[in-house]
């Protein structure tokens, strides 16, 4: 609450008013940079003495810019750095160190510290104002340099007239809840506060009521709609919600329908005054909590009558109360007759700040956050939770309500139909996008805090690109997106330097080990040790359930009595006991229990029907399931289902995993699994390879036979066993370089030699193996075999080509110097065949190529040559995702500058996109300034590429002008 400045005045101290008399004066003595530590009760930018402060300067010579920071919202460094340099001399305001969590109090103390040189470089004032005189030993301990350069400390003794409305209650809350919290991801080093404002993406969710309507029979027409599961007549409000009274002797005939409602959830939330949010693990039900508790407190802190959160209006301000349902049923243990009225006493200390709270909550305006409901894993203390929420909701009616829960912790025990249940969405490829670009600018500006807007930008959007290239490259990755916490894991691994997705089989163990040990332990909840499972304890249960289940369950859904069944044998297995045993039974009631509300990697799909969180863990357990064998096991189950495509992902992991953890017997397992490839030996001067069955399963690729070869020797090959070795060295360390190689040279001649071309599938597929074997390998062999080709003299003009096409696009992989060499190289050697497989190229694959070609355009190459080269390849990359404007446009600004190599093919690119637009006139105009350029340097036999497309666009003009 805001003290007038005339009545601030009035209240202080002498000692008070001297003491800040001594601090202005001070401040207009001061030169260069100032460091203040203020110590006041309930510090805040409307507190008595900080208002008096600044009227003192105000009427001072010195003209000072203020401007106050929180600590809750930003760090300090990144927020000098941001600062606008300006003629007045600046004076920051701090306030909220002293309420940070310690974790991040740490990384700002030591911040300070280190930065300590920046900061005093700056002609500028800073005033930390902190509550209590002995936070100032914390400075002197964690950031002892930045301590001694202090210049003066200054305290006052004057308290606000008013309880200041909790202020430091909603600081403390918006420190706690202003940046992301990842403690779950314990492998995950290097970890930087990032605020969960510039990383947050509003999600969607899934509202699903049960209608009954009930139509009255024989005495009227009359209908009446009752939503079951959402609101019950005696919960609504307004009095029109039945159109007439009910007539209850009258005879009705009903009909059940299900409506679903897709919602935004923040927009849910606004719209709904009981609210109950249903996830996976990991599926941003905290997060969302904590994102309403940030903005509620901030709106509440700064009196604004509405919520927002720069994007959208999040509904009327109320006073957030947040808290774990996990605590109070720590408590309520030990306290079995503790209300949850109690029990917010008790969590709130100070009696001041309790009373406010629950004079608010009388009022109805607080909303009530309580997280994790499904947390409270004993199912009688759940019950008893439940109705406990339910009295106090009905006690505390007026207030808004927003409580979270797992899907499977719920259906059990449920609250009351007041509360409207919103089920949390998967995350679509727009939301996964979204989020990526905010996390990884978020990162680089906390990593980089004297970086500029554009290069925090620039940085961000190449790690965004990878990312997302990595996901695209890899269905299984791609799947693992959908949820928030994994999305969050998948980032984190890559920005640490993993590569992805080659070392998704590690991707995926992290994964599984977060859900069910890190994260779990990580809340630090009660009874986490005792309820908390081992990871090796779940893999050796549900890894022969997974397999089974692949085997014998396509929908990836099994019933209760199934899973029951499976587990018993397994454990009674493990335990040489006889599996009918009690014993058993129970121990499988308890892991399965535990599994599905703990760990969320296996879950309840439907009343006693359960499945996978994702497909993806599915294939993960399976893939343990057959790598924890022995060699000639494992190679019996790869054989019983190799060419099965429903098994290839499984196979690929399990291998991966082998790799990994069995290094020194990788190489002997792959030679024998590579055996059915020791007859396929196509050689460049062996003519054109064809596939027969293309559009099948069993396709094989044919090679005609050489000349001192006989016929029994002709050489066939499934497609199938080719892509699986070449998918192998994608994921699969190969340290014996004599079977990598030997592979990668057979990818690369069926590649060269298939009579097929861009548009086609196994052309395309060829071409991305190599470029993610060579990505993966980093040996450069695909590039040296390619290049070996085009230098060698059995290869045709067309499969020279195909070589020079595949060397650029496996160029792409990553944006630097040798991309550049690649693109130049490729122009200065410019010829109609080249030219259109370039055009085919791109059509096809330009969409991945794109990214590539940008950041070296805008940021790598400053010599002119090279600028030319990349501004006539990169708009060509547009014709791939079908935006021939912006693609002409850049044309038609660099086709007067260009030289004379490539200015012939600028007019060809925009014939042709004039004969898409069906202007043949243009198009015909433009092939004939391209003929006559090319025909200075060309070879006749040469321009038949261009004689056909003239051809084309006189056959689709249809009169031959």
């Amino acid at each position: 609450m805001t003290t007038a400045p005339n009545e601030s005045t009035n209240y202080l101290s002498e000692t008070d008013n001297t003491e800040l008399d001594k601090l202005v004066t001070t401040l207009e003595l001061s030169d260069g940079a100032t460091i203040i530590f203020a110590i006041a009760p309930d510090s805040s930018p409307q507190h008595p003495v900080v208002e008096q402060f600044k009227i003192l300067l105000s009427d001072s010579d010195e003209n000072f810019q203020i401007q106050n920071f929180f600590y809750s919202d930003n760090s300090l460094y990144n927020f000098l750095y941001s600062l606008n340099h300006q003629a007045n001399r600046k004076l920051i305001m701090a306030f909220g160190i002293d309420q940070l969590p310690l974790p991040r109090l740490v990384r700002e103390m030591k911040q300070l510290n280190l930065g300590r040189e920046s900061i005093f470089n700056r002609d500028i004032v800073i005033i930390f104002w902190l509550n209590k005189c002995g936070f100032l030993q914390e400075f002197s301990n964690r950031a002892p340099d930045f301590w001694d350069w202090r210049h003066k400390v200054v305290t006052f003794e004057t308290r606000p007239i008013l309880n200041p409305l909790l202020y430091s209650y909603l600081e403390r809350l918006i420190a706690e809840n202003s940046y992301l919290k990842i403690s779950g991801v314990m492998q995950v080093q290097r970890q930087v506060d990032i605020f969960l404002d510039q990383i947050y993406v509003s999600l969607q969710a899934v509202r699903r009521q049960e209608v009954v309507e009930i139509e009255r029979e024989h005495k009227s027409n009359y209908t009446q709609r009752l939503t079951i599961g959402s609101s019950s007549p005696h919960d609504l409000d307004e009095p029109s919600y039945y159109d007439e009274p009910v007539v209850l002797e009258s005879s009705f005939s009903t009909s059940t329908k299900i409506i679903t409602q897709k919602v935004d959830l923040s927009e849910a939330v606004r719209q709904n005054q009981y609210n109950v949010i249903l996830g996976a693990p990991g599926a941003g039900k905290t997060t969302l909590l904590r994102y309403l508790a940030l903005h509620y407190a901030v709106a509440k802190r700064d009196s604004q009558e509405i919520v927002t959160d720069g994007e959208q209006e999040l509904g009327k301000t109320l006073l957030p109360v947040f808290f774990r349902i996990a605590d109070y049923a720590e408590r309520l243990d030990k306290q079995p007759n503790l209300t949850l009225l109690d029990y917010l006493r008790q969590y709130h200390t100070e009696t001041e700040v309790i009373a406010r709270i629950l004079e608010t909550m009388q009022q109805g305006q607080c909303l009530m956050l309580l997280d994790g409901l499904d947390e409270v894993f004993d199912q009688q203390s759940r019950r008893q939770i439940v109705e406990c929420i339910n009295q106090f909701t009905d006690e505390f009616a007026g207030n808004k309500f927003v409580i979270t829960s797992r899907i499977a912790g719920y259906r059990d025990v449920q609250l009351s139909s007041r509360f409207a249940e919103f089920t949390i969405e998967d995350m679509d490829s727009e939301e996964v996008e979204k989020f990526l670009h905010r996390w990884c600018r978020a990162v680089e500006k906390a990593q980089q805090p004297e970086a500029t807007e554009e290069q925090w930008q620039t940085a961000g959007d190449n790690q965004t690109r990878e990312i997302l290239e990595a996901i695209q490259d890899n269905e299984g990755v791609k799947r693992l997106t959908a949820n928030p916490l994994l999305l969050t894991i998948l980032a984190l691994i890559h920005r640490n330097g993993a590569r992805l997705p080659n070392r998704r089989v590690e991707l995926y163990a992290l994964a599984v080990k977060t859900l069910i040990e890190d994260w779990q332990l990580s809340k630090k909840l009660p009874d986490a040790p005792t309820v908390v499972l081992k990871e090796t304890e779940v893999v050796r249960l549900l890894a022969p359930l997974a397999y089974w289940m692949h085997e014998e369950k396509p929908s990836g859904l099994v019933t209760q009595a199934e899973v029951e069944e499976q587990l018993a044998e397994q454990l009674a297995e493990l335990n040489d006991i006889e599996q009918e045993t009690e014993s058993v039974r129970q121990a499988v009631e308890e892991f399965l229990r535990k599994v599905r509300e703990t760990t969320g990697i296996f879950v309840e799909r439907a009343p006693g029907v359960y499945g996978f969180m994702h497909l993806t863990f599915e294939e993960y357990f399976a893939a343990r399931y057959i790598a924890d064998n022995d060699q000639s096991e494992i190679l019996s189950l790869i054989d019983k289902h190799f060419y099965e495509p429903r098994w290839n992902e499984p196979i690929l992991l399990a291998l991966g995993y082998y790799g990994i953890h069995f290094n020194a017997q990788v190489d002997k397992l792959l030679k024998k699994l590579f055996s059915k490839l020791d007859t396929y030996e196509p050689t460049l001067q062996g003519g054109d390879i064809r596939i027969k069955n293309a559009s099948s399963n069993e396709a094989i690729l044919v090679c005609p036979n050489l000349p001192d070869k006989s016929e029994t020797s002709k050489l066939e090959v499934k497609l199938k066993d080719l892509l699986f070795a070449g998918e192998v060295l994608t994921q699969v360390e190969v340290s014996n370089s004599s079977i990598r190689k030997k592979i990668i040279q057979k990818i690369v001649i069926t590649y060269l030699c298939l009579d097929t071309d861009f548009e086609e599938d196994t052309t395309k597929h060829l071409l991305r193996l190599l470029r993610r074997i060579e990505s993966f390998t980093q040996k450069g062999e695909v590039v040296a075999l390619l290049k070996q080709a085009t230098n060698g003299s059995e290869l045709s003009e067309e499969n020279r080509v195909k070589a020079q096409l595949a060397i650029l696009y496996i160029a792409f992989s990553k944006a630097g110097t040798q991309l550049v060499n690649c693109v130049t190289d490729i122009t200065y050697t410019l010829n109609p065949t080249l030219f259109c497989g370039i055009l085919d190229l791109v059509k096809e694959l330009g969409e991945q190529m794109s990214p590539a070609f940008f950041e070296c355009y805008k940021y790598i190459i400053s010599e002119k040559i090279s600028q030319n080269t990349l501004s006539f390849l990169t708009p060509m990359t547009f014709l791939s995702q079908d935006n021939y404007e912006k693609a002409i446009t850049h044309f038609e600004e660099v086709n007067q500058i260009s030289d004379t190599n490539l200015s012939p093919y600028f007019d060809w690119i925009l014939a042709d996109y004039f004969k898409e637009k069906e202007e043949f006139n243009k198009a015909y105009n433009y092939y004939q300034q391209c003929f006559q350029k090319l025909t200075l340097y060309t070879e006749p036999s040469a321009l038949r590429p261009l004689w056909l497309c003239i051809g084309v666009c006189h056959r689709l003009h249809g009169n031959g002008t």
